[in-house]
């Protein structure tokens, strides 16, 4: 059988069902943002405090599942709530979209009242192979559709930025293995793409369906694999071409008076989320007419239909524009601190050496992170790598060398060579050079059991009194500088924004890429401070801003220094907005 190409979706279609899909969308976001948001963290923090730890990591999991089996066994099940949670919510919207697809007229009520039914009996409906194949789908075949549809739960399974910056920088093969493997991920996404309507509205099973998609795209897959690519291009030129008159306008009236700029802002950021969800409308009904072979109609309208679709419509232009205001208006309070990593900015120098810390501090960061281990005659050294072999060449650890043999090594790195740094010495130049420092402890099973005793009684004083702050990841770390001096900054670093913390630490350490307003918000309502690494881009920066960071730990100090240089001089409305209107393409 001949296939079928995509139909015909045009502006006014989609403007005419805009209220319904507004309307579920924002249904969505408010169950998830105001009802099970909140309800899920207060119950994971309340069996993480069954637990009598303060936070989770992955370097105190397994103390968890071994010390409380059972609490452990009740936030796996929560783990697969929240799923279940993230299954509902694709379901809802496939089968929203689906609705608008009937060719019979219904109210925005009757709509809901329908949509909300089938969706509750699609959950009753759930199998694992079910959640499964639809996890896969969405997660690896096609992961725009998760993106694309802000599925909360899922965007939130990230491999963070830190280690595919690691990977990159390491194995440049990786880049091209990740390409090839995209692509064919892609091939088997449209093999697989028509199991999806069977699933969802044919309570067909896996292998059922698995097995009509195979059939149906079987020797027509060059067909389909243009179409869907047409689809997702034809979306984002949708949204391209209702934001260009939008900029044009704002930077007209960007040379008038701040008040006309800033009304014209706020209607144009109005218009900007009116026009991201109707291009939203436009790829998944697109994408479910395509799959199901339906085209949305123009059906008659009654004339208080009109007034429904506006009242939908105003009351989320009311919510964008209190939105719009505060992104517009609400510049850096702030100053974030700007820190350097490892003591290096743009690769001028060979990481956590005193030769690097003489060339940054130049460029005037207000910290300098650094890493500090113990050694095997109980000294300090700087080194962040628990192996010394990729900067040195010795396979060991620094707890198996003494100082004196550590720093008689020699080290490279970007280019550059030098010994290793003591602590003691890298620590005097920072004074000389009125350096502060961001003092990373790292820890491991050879430290001396006394460590960071001595490291407190010996650096303590000279810490405190040169304004130097302290982190680890290791929450022992965190209770014995406070047992030491509560005056001592010391934040705990997390990888990855799991269970809220609570901690006595003054901050936390957070990798950007996972950090989230909830964390944020909860941040707000304690007087600890946010850090977060590593900022190398603008997109992470403006991220991190939005986010209210407290500071940003980067490998480049130019680049982030003017980049909250701009910020504070109050950009143009129109650098906003295109920004803001990026965040369609964020995928």
């Amino acid at each position: 059988m001949k296939p079928e190409k995509p139909k015909n979706l045009g502006f006014k279609q989609i403007y005419f069902n805009l209220d319904k899909i507004l309307f579920l969308f924002f249904l969505t976001f408010m169950m998830i943002e105001f009802v099970w948001l909140p309800s899920n963290s207060w119950i994971a923090g309340l069996l993480l405090r069954q637990t009598g730890y303060l936070f989770l990591s992955y370097n105190n999991i397994f103390a968890i599942i071994k010390g409380s089996p059972f609490v452990s066994l009740a936030l796996f099940i929560l783990v697969i709530v929240n799923l279940l949670v993230a299954y509902y919510q694709i379901g809802l919207l496939f089968i929203g979209a689906r609705h608008l697809l009937y060719h019979e007229k219904r109210t925005l009520l009757e709509y809901s009242r329908k949509v909300f039914r089938q969706s509750f009996l699609f959950m009753k409906q759930v199998t694992l192979s079910k959640i499964a194949f639809i996890f896969f789908y969405v997660m690896m075949l096609f992961p725009l559709i998760r993106k694309i549809l802000k599925i909360y739960y899922l965007n939130k399974i990230v491999i963070p930025d830190f280690i595919i910056d690691y990977i990159e920088d390491k194995y440049w093969l990786v880049g091209i293995v990740v390409t090839i493997l995209a692509l064919l991920l892609f091939y088997i996404s449209v093999r697989f793409m028509f199991a999806l309507p069977q699933l969802l509205f044919e309570k067909k099973t896996v292998k059922e369906a698995v097995r009509y998609s195979l059939e149906k795209t079987r020797k027509h897959s060059w067909f389909y694999i243009w179409n869907l690519l047409w689809i997702i291009v034809k979306t984002y030129l949708f949204f391209i071409l209702l934001l260009i008159p939008i900029l044009a306008s704002q930077v007209l009236m960007d040379g008038l008076t701040h008040k006309e700029s800033l009304v014209l802002g706020i209607i144009n950021f109005v218009l900007i989320k009116n026009f991201h969800y109707m291009a939203l409308t436009y790829f998944l009904i697109k994408f479910v007419s395509f799959l199901t072979g339906e085209e949305l109609e123009i059906t008659p309208r009654r004339k208080k239909d009109h007034w429904m679709r506006w009242g939908v419509m105003g009351c989320a232009g009311i919510f964008f524009a209190l939105e719009g205001y505060v992104y517009l208006e609400a510049p850096v309070a702030n100053k974030p601190l700007i820190i350097s990593h490892r003591g290096v900015s743009n690769k001028n120098g060979v990481q956590n050496t005193v030769q690097s810390l003489e060339k940054t501090a130049q460029l005037s960061p207000d910290f300098v992170e650094t890493d500090v281990q113990e050694t095997k005659d109980g000294q300090f050294v700087m080194m962040h790598d628990a192996n010394i072999k990729n900067l040195t060449g010795v396979n060991a650890n620094p707890q198996d060398l003494t100082l004196k043999e550590l720093t008689k090594l020699d080290i490279s790195e970007n280019g550059y060579h030098s010994k290793v740094s003591s602590f003691d010495d890298y620590l005097n130049k920072a004074n000389e050079l009125h350096q502060k420092l961001l003092i990373e402890i790292k820890t491991s099973r050879k430290d001396s059991p006394d460590m960071m005793k001595r490291f407190m009684e010996k650096y303590g004083t000279v810490l405190k009194q040169n304004g130097h702050q302290m982190q680890s990841l290791d929450y022992h770390v965190i209770d014995q500088v406070l047992a030491y001096d509560t005056q001592i900054p010391v934040f705990l670093i997390l990888p990855y924004n799991s269970i809220f913390p609570r901690t006595k630490a003054t901050g936390y350490t957070m990798e950007y890429s996972t950090l989230d307003e909830n964390f944020v918000n909860k941040l707000w309502n304690t007087d600890q401070k946010l850090y977060v690494w590593t900022i190398n881009s603008s997109e992470s920066f403006d991220k991190s801003v939005h986010l209210g960071a407290d500071g940003m730990i980067t490998d480049d100090l130019e680049m982030i220094q003017e980049q909250v240089t701009i910020a504070q001089e109050d950009p143009e409305y129109t650098e906003l907005l295109f920004k803001q209107a990026m965040e369609f393409f964020n995928f």
